[in-house]
């Protein structure tokens, strides 16, 4: 496991929320491959003063299909107070596109990748944000690790509901044929969306481009793979939320048309012994922090603070 050939850097200036600093600091956010098992995972992480080490890193995981860049704004909201980190699964973005013959795409291999990529970054502990499918690999992992898991923000999580709502078992059916999902991409791409905003412009802009690509079959082919594997293990998911007993947050679009309210309430219960926090934000999507960015940072930032006191507490 290496880091290698750091591709791209941007700045931006944030003023923490947190009460990390009283003036605006600039945050450089490096984007760099990481090599797991072979494979170069793109990745992203910010650069910060040593005094960001003591408060508990964020790490930000992509749905199935997405890419980190779509949660950018979340990653530079934050990362004025705390490190941040987040990749682009394999498979997506601008990670290796290995075909599902030469890579195993099952959530319970991303959860054992995603833990050495952590250790390949040297992070020891983190909250952890898994979005849509990747909700899975957070709680696979924290109740794998629980000592490395501080907390978990689990947006618009998919694959938990035993019996999927309607939509998700419509759009389920595309998402695990390739020839399906591409002709239903568009419009699932759309719908997943919800509202527009100059955020959600943008994604859809990217979106069509990537459909151009000369391997995007493999990621139609990755896609599908996951989805067939994740109606597979739905009872395992489940029961690994169970098992987890660090603070928990879900966060859900009152939009999202995958997400129902129903399965969000399944998982907020379904977490620890006492369960989680559960969110809804009026008008939004999937992605909710596009459409209601400040409701969306103060959820997050409330269970973020717990973790970190509880962690404190434990020192």
């Amino acid at each position: 496991m290496d880091s290698s050939d750091t591709s791209n850097t941007s700045d931006t200036s944030n003023t923490s929320d947190t009460g990390a600093a009283d003036e605006a600091s600039a945050i450089t956010l490096s984007e760099r491959g990481v090599v797991i098992e072979g494979q170069r995972i793109a990745s992203v992480m910010s650069d910060g003063a040593r005094a960001l080490l003591a408060h508990a890193p964020l790490i930000v995981l992509p749905d199935i299909g997405a890419r980190w860049s779509d949660s950018r704004a979340i990653l530079e909201r934050f990362a004025a107070s705390r490190r941040v980190f987040a990749l682009d699964w394999p498979g997506f973005g601008a990670s290796a596109r290995p075909t599902p013959d030469e890579f195993a795409y099952t959530l319970d291999h991303l959860t054992a990748l995603f833990g050495q990529w952590l250790d390949s970054l040297g992070v020891a502990r983190a909250v952890l944000l898994g979005h849509g499918l990747a909700a899975g690999v957070v709680t696979r992992y924290a109740a794998e690790h629980p000592l490395r898991a501080l907390g978990m923000a689990l947006v618009g999580p998919l694959g938990f509901a035993p019996e999927p709502p309607s939509l998700e078992k419509l759009a389920g059916r595309a998402l695990r044929s390739p020839r399906l999902l591409r002709l239903a991409e568009p419009m699932l791409t759309s719908l997943a969306l919800g509202p527009t905003t100059a955020q959600t412009q943008a994604i859809e802009v990217e979106r069509r481009a990537a459909r151009k690509q000369s391997d995007h079959g493999t990621l139609l082919a990755a896609t599908a793979a996951l989805w067939r594997d994740a109606d597979a293990t739905r009872a395992q998911t489940v029961g690994q939320a169970r098992q987890t007993r660090m603070p928990g947050l879900v966060i859900r679009g009152a939009l999202d048309p995958l997400c129902t309210a129903a399965e969000a309430r399944l998982v907020a219960e379904a977490l620890g012994e006492r369960g989680g926090l559960e969110v809804t934000l009026p008008e939004a999507g999937h992605l909710p922090h596009l459409q209601q960015p400040e409701r969306f940072y103060q959820a997050l930032e409330g269970l973020i603070l717990t973790a970190e006191a509880n962690m404190l507490a434990a020192n």
